[in-house]
């Protein structure tokens, strides 16, 4: 393309090719609750102080629990439970790596903190210093 020929040329805008926003926030959530679903304020209200995925796991855990080895169950039912067990073990895995993750992120700005700034570092250290692992 001749470099004077950029003035001509035409912009080619598809379908939803714009400036295109989307509410992700907790409040478009709660919104979005039908009326006879339930009451988006005593949701959030809830969700505020544990999250469905919390309410979840206390669920399936009290679940399995609750079922023992010796538990007759039609098998169906002793097909879900088992896939529960196996996301809750999933759900172990995932919350384990992301701990190990924090943990090196959490190590690896320490040990930059040390090299750029070590008072910085001795301020935070000593924040933490009474704290019983």
């Amino acid at each position: 393309m001749f470099p004077w020929l950029w003035i001509n040329a035409t912009k080619v805008r598809f379908p939803l090719s714009g400036a295109v926003e989307q509410d992700l926030s907790t409040d478009a959530f709660f919104e979005g609750i039908k009326p006879g679903a339930g009451v988006p304020a005593i949701e959030k209200r809830v969700f505020e102080q544990a999250s469905y995925g919390k309410q979840l796991g206390w669920l399936t855990d009290v679940l399995i629990a609750a079922m023992g080895e010796n538990t007759s169950l039609p098998p169906e039912a002793h097909d879900a439970l088992e896939k529960l067990k196996n996301l809750q073990a999933r759900a172990k895995r995932i919350k384990d790596e992301h701990r190990a993750d924090r943990v090196e992120a959490a190590t690896a700005l320490l040990d930059r903190m040390q090299a750029e700034s070590p008072d910085e570092l001795r301020r935070v250290l000593q924040r933490y210093a009474d704290i019983d692992p």
